[in-house]
This record gives structure tokens, C-alpha cells and sequence, in this order.
């Protein structure tokens, strides 16, 4: 296959990754064919192989970038401000977190049910792997310990992280099943109702351990 195109520097390599995320958002990962995306290019297979080992390495790639998307999509219309108000962020930016899954489902699907999701590191300090400066779960991490320090708990944050991770991305994951008037309204309710109820359990705790 003759390459239709002249690329020079990045640009290919560039090319390669928007043309395999057009693929993920339109099909989903898993049609993602290096043919494909060699032919979108306008270039042969193999000149793939020179930005890229093999398929899981621009896989890779590919899952960094819709994370970028991500976090960016999460971090929007977050009052960064000290002075706001650390549960309506929350709410807020769990919001963000089950509205991606609505307007981007492939790249949510990608992200959290793929053979190349991200891996929580459940360490002292607890943190994505194979992330790099724009982490997802670091935004939400940080909001999420503005709210718990505002509600009296100064350390011992990792169980309570997991579980408000884990209920939003739950909810992120059956939001197309829920069958509700008003939706956007009742999914702030749930949120917030959790957010409350997960308040008056860790309210109780003497900061000791990481019980609720």
C-alpha cells in the first residue's frame, strides 16, 4: 500500500491515535484493527509499528488519552474555589462522572470494562496505575478528602475514597437502565442522598481506622 500522505515528526503517530479514537467512540474498542486505522491514515500497516510495539501498546495509548478526555470532562464547572462548598462539588463532579457514561459510552466502556482499564493501587497513599498528570481518580480523590476533612475526618481516607468511587461508577453504569422522570434532577438526589447517608456513618468514626 502505497502511504498517501506525507507525515513528518509526531504528526503520524498523532494521526494514528485520532483515528483509533474515532474508532472506539463510533464501534468501541474492541473494533479497534491496526488495518483500519492504517487505512484511515492513508499509510501501509507496518508504518504503524514504527510509533508502536504492538496492538496493546497503542491500546495503551489510546486509554491515556480518553483518561485525558476524561479527567477533563470531570474537572469542568468543579468550583476549584476553597471557599465552596466541598459536598456540592462532590455532587457536582459525581454529575460529571454518570453524565460521561450517557455522552461518551464507548469511551466509558473503555475505561472501566476493558482488558486495558486502569488499575487502582489500594497502598498507603492510594492512586491509579499507568496514569500520568491528568489522574481522574486523584481529581476525585482531592474533592472527595475537602469534604471529608470538612465533615471532622483528617486522615484514614482510602476506604471512604473507594466506596464513593465505586457506588458513582456503579450508578454511572446502570444510568441507561433507570427509567425516571427528570433524570438529571433524581440522579442529584441519589448522589446527594448518598453523599448525606455516607455523612452520619463517617461522622461516627473516631478516626482510628477506616471503618464506616
Amino acid at each position: 500500500m502505497n502511504e498517501k500522505r506525507g507525515f513528518h515528526h509526531g504528526d503520524l503517530k498523532n494521526e494514528i491515535i485520532k483515528q483509533g479514537l474515532k474508532i472506539i467512540a463510533k464501534k468501541g474498542f474492541k473494533a479497534v484493527e491496526l488495518k483500519d486505522i492504517a487505512k484511515a491514515c492513508g499509510v501501509s500497516t507496518p508504518s504503524i509499528y514504527r510509533h508502536f510495539n504492538n496492538k496493546d501498546s497503542l491500546m495503551e495509548s489510546l486509554l491515556f488519552n480518553v483518561a485525558e478526555i476524561f479527567y477533563d470532562f470531570l474537572a469542568t464547572g468543579v468550583d476549584s474555589d476553597l471557599s465552596g462548598d466541598p459536598k456540592e462539588n462532590l455532587v457536582y463532579m459525581g454529575l460529571r462522572f454518570v453524565k460521561f457514561s450517557q455522552e461518551y459510552p464507548r469511551y466509558f466502556e473503555f475505561l472501566f470494562y476493558s482488558g486495558f482499564e486502569r488499575h487502582l493501587n489500594l497502598g498507603a497513599d492510594i492512586q491509579l496505575k499507568h496514569c500520568h498528570e491528568k489522574n481522574s481518580f486523584e481529581l476525585f480523590k482531592q474533592e472527595v478528602i475537602k469534604y471529608l476533612n470538612g465533615c471532622g475526618i483528617k486522615n484514614n481516607y482510602n476506604l471512604h475514597i473507594i466506596n464513593l468511587w465505586a457506588y458513582i461508577s456503579g450508578l454511572a453504569g446502570i444510568v441507561d437502565s433507570l427509567d425516571v422522570v427528570d433524570k438529571d434532577k433524581i440522579l442529584a438526589e441519589y448522589i446527594s442522598n448518598m453523599v448525606q447517608t455516607y455523612t452520619l456513618g463517617i461522622t461516627h468514626t473516631d478516626n482510628r481506622g477506616d471503618s464506616i
